[in-house]
């Protein structure tokens, strides 16, 4: 069954694609609302890791990037997106140069290919986010459509059980071996990414539109509380963590009712968990934990080192795996029938892109996150955006704080979410007194 899905869903994704651009017109807007709609669908793979292992979403981008060219590169000098331009130019440098100068370059080009689709979506979503203002709430709901398909997929999962699945096989983790707990992944190969994604999208659902009526703000908090009880399912104790450190990040920034409706429905969540008596992989593991920490410490040490012997350019993208059987062979874990499997990330996203990256790659990557982050808090202090900006900054910490433990943007699904969320920040409408200021000291100049 998963691999008759493996062959046939990518043809129906991309025949949908066209149906929907028969329908709703070859435009920036349609496409991208398709891919936000379909996220679930967009990791799955078109081509054989021999011709590239392309995905759904790169043959969408590619797509976009040749049809629709000019809206490409359309560019406003006084637009607030040159400065992410202008990161991405240096970080393709960087995968460049450090590929080319590594022990293992046959995988540069490659890897440098791979990194146009996201910036392709993001830069066409960004520029029809500040050229459109209505645009902004259709991309939220988009979003926030492709979750509710991704809880509904749990649910079945959870009932029917894990054959239930995209994918032949899942990750040697879904069932813990000490615990034997199932760590439900969803529409994902790897639960830690499943909980990641949970964690995000959950935040989405405390962005109501004002104004709404009572029944969506009801609707929209009864899925948050779903949420939670997702993420417990997923079984990812950082994605768990980095959910609470969103939590206090929206108490902080938010007005008192938020706060109050916080506590309410993770108190909801956390009743309606034990009400069902699930077992979690967050809370019935926590028992080894420092456990694990002791074993990720001494991967994060090797990590470090081996940046510290390629400071500037790195090992080259993608080459940590290759680094490690020839310079590092005790990275390891061993399998089922005595398989010795490399460890192709030090269990730390930030590491890994450290080590492949080097130090400049590294700070590239981190200006894309912290940036946004700071603008948005300060701009929300100032009173330019409204205070509900902090429901998609406390969606990124939460996808920041759960990266210190796993490097998931490998699944283009989390990568679109963080580069949403991003753009999102980026282009979040000023509040409607700036903006008639703004009107009124332009008509005050043209009247002089």
């Amino acid at each position: 069954m998963q691999h008759y899905l493996t062959t046939v869903l990518p043809g129906l994704t991309l025949l949908l694609f066209i149906i929907n651009i028969f329908y709703k017109g070859n435009t920036v807007q349609s496409c991208l609302l398709f891919v936000l709609t379909l996220l679930p669908l967009m990791d799955i793979k078109v081509t054989y890791e021999a011709y590239g292992g392309f995905k759904t979403f790169d043959i969408i981008c590619f797509y976009c990037f040749i049809f629709l060219f000019k809206d490409f590169i359309t560019i406003n000098l006084e637009s607030r997106n040159n400065f992410y331009f202008v990161l991405f130019v240096l970080f393709s440098i960087i995968i460049l140069l450090g590929g080319l100068a590594s022990e293992f370059p046959g995988k540069t080009y490659l890897s440098l290919l791979k990194t146009l689709p996201v910036f392709i979506f993001a830069r066409f979503l960004m520029t029809e986010c500040f050229k459109d203002e209505s645009f902004f709430p259709r991309v939220i709901k988009a979003l926030k459509t492709s979750y509710v398909i991704a809880l509904v997929f749990m649910a079945i999962q959870v009932v029917v059980g894990l054959k239930f699945t995209f994918y032949p096989g899942l990750s040697p983790n879904t069932i813990d071996p000490v615990f034997h707990i199932i760590r439900y992944p969803g529409v994902f190969y790897d639960s830690q990414a499943h909980g990641q994604y949970l964690a995000m999208g959950s935040f989405l659902f405390l962005y109501v539109e004002k104004g709404s009526a009572r029944k969506i703000y009801a609707l929209n908090y009864l899925v948050f509380v779903l949420a939670v009880v997702a993420i417990s399912l997923a079984g990812s104790r950082s994605a768990f963590g980095g959910f609470i450190a969103g939590l206090l990040l929206v108490f902080l920034m938010t007005a008192k009712q938020y706060r109050i409706y916080g506590i309410i429905l993770m108190v909801g969540g956390f009743i309606l968990l034990k009400a069902f008596s699930f077992h979690s992989g967050v809370f019935d593991r926590a028992e080894n934990l420092s456990e694990d920490l002791l074993f990720r410490q001494q991967l994060w040490k090797e990590a470090f080192d081996i940046s510290k012997k390629h400071p500037y350019l790195g090992i080259g993208a993608n080459n940590y795996q290759n680094y490690v059987i020839r310079h590092s062979q005790d990275q390891y874990l061993e399998v089922e029938d005595g398989q010795l499997v490399y460890f192709d990330q030090p269990e730390n996203g930030y590491l890994k892109i450290m080590v492949e990256l080097g130090f400049i790659g590294f700070a590239i990557f981190a200006l894309y996150l912290i940036v946004p982050l700071v603008r948005g808090a300060s701009y929300a202090i100032k009173g330019i955006y409204d205070n509900r900006v902090a429901f998609f900054m406390a969606a990124l910490v939460s996808w920041m704080v759960a990266f210190n433990t796993v490097y998931s943007i490998y699944d283009y699904r989390l990568l679109i979410m963080v580069a949403t969320l991003i753009v999102l920040m980026v282009a979040y409408p000023l509040k409607e007194e700036i903006i008639e200021e703004d009107d009124l000291y332009e008509l005050e100049e043209q009247e002089v």
